[in-house]
């Protein structure tokens, strides 16, 4: 097969029928696997002088990868990337083929005993971002691409453009239950996201409130994370009352003012100002910073007396 690739050989173009034969089997095995992210390589070596290089590609992806389960990233094959791979990456982007984009990331997500995810997938940031024309993804694109902007971390997608990445994962509306196994890392990168003027804005809610669960859940670990102190400002100055309720429920939890990172003035006047206009929002608080303390830490005794005057000031009221 590797030698047929090469287009000097006289059964070149029966390969594309070869590898369409091979796609609709339903037997699939390791070897199999191998053997198809070898031929991508060859393929791309030779991409230039062949004349179905784009279909021979697509098809050998889909030989090696399209029955791999994208939640199971551990493979029992050994792949063997090379630096033709990196050919792969405008050539299947650029086919716009959602299956074809998923089984590339399959390949290059996965790793086994011998082998890594490919190193190179940080030149799929910019891919990324301008997958909406295949928006709402399917279900295996969506869990891959998931899988690997993780794996690519937020660095690079800031280099190609926090507005665009903010759009992919508004795409994406990604809950709790998906990335259970990797929510530390999403943790992490929602954390950098959100303290961005771009996140500020754009950043669906929902991502605020799956934040606030993953401080919860991994509070001793986002610790390193530089506190911002402009995103208050900016979400009160905006009323953007919603997302300042997470937001403070956040710092309170992670960057509370006995830790030296917050002023206790400015974050207290920007919780009063919060409740007065949210009086529910006084509980949803506590109930986080209980389900926090319970795990890691006690409340802060400035969040308690915090809460102790709006619950008197509740009181008057319900009296009047």
């Amino acid at each position: 097969m590797v030698a047929a690739i090469h287009s000097s050989h006289p059964h070149c173009e029966l390969l594309k029928d070869l590898l369409s034969d091979l796609a609709s089997s339903e037997t699939r095995t390791t070897h199999l696997t191998e053997m198809a992210y070898e031929w991508c390589s060859v393929v791309c070596k030779n991409y230039s002088s062949l004349k179905d290089g784009k279909d021979l590609l697509l098809l050998s992806l889909e030989i090696g990868f399209h029955h791999l389960d994208p939640k199971k990233q551990q493979i029992n094959a050994e792949l063997v990337h090379t630096e033709h791979h990196q050919g792969l990456a405008n050539i299947v982007f650029e086919s716009k083929s959602g299956e074809a984009i998923a089984d590339l990331l399959c390949a290059w997500t996965s790793r086994s005993f011998s082998h890594q995810p490919y190193t190179s997938l940080n030149i799929y940031a910019k891919h990324l971002i301008s997958l909406h024309y295949l928006y709402p993804f399917p279900p295996r694109l969506r869990d891959l691409i998931m899988c690997t902007i993780v794996l690519i971390g937020y660095q690079e997608f800031q280099q190609v453009g926090v507005e665009g990445f903010i759009g992919l994962l508004n795409d994406l509306q990604v809950n709790i239950k998906e990335v259970i196994g990797s929510g530390y890392h999403w943790a992490k990168l929602l954390l950098v996201t959100i303290q961005t003027s771009e996140g500020i804005q754009h950043l669906s809610h929902s991502y605020w409130d799956l934040l606030v669960e993953f401080t919860i859940f991994y509070l001793q670990y986002l610790e390193d994370i530089t506190y911002s102190p402009h995103v208050m400002a900016s979400l009160k100055e905006v009323g953007e009352w919603d997302k300042l309720e997470c937001w403070i429920g956040i710092v309170w939890m992670l960057y509370p003012p006995e830790g030296g990172k917050t002023e206790e003035e400015e974050l207290r006047h920007t919780t009063l100002s919060l409740f007065h206009k949210k009086p529910d929002a006084i509980h949803k608080l506590m109930q986080w910073m209980e389900r926090c303390a319970h795990g890691q830490r006690p409340i802060p005794g400035s969040f308690q007396q915090i809460y102790e005057q709006m619950h008197k000031e509740e009181a008057q009221q319900a009296g009047l």
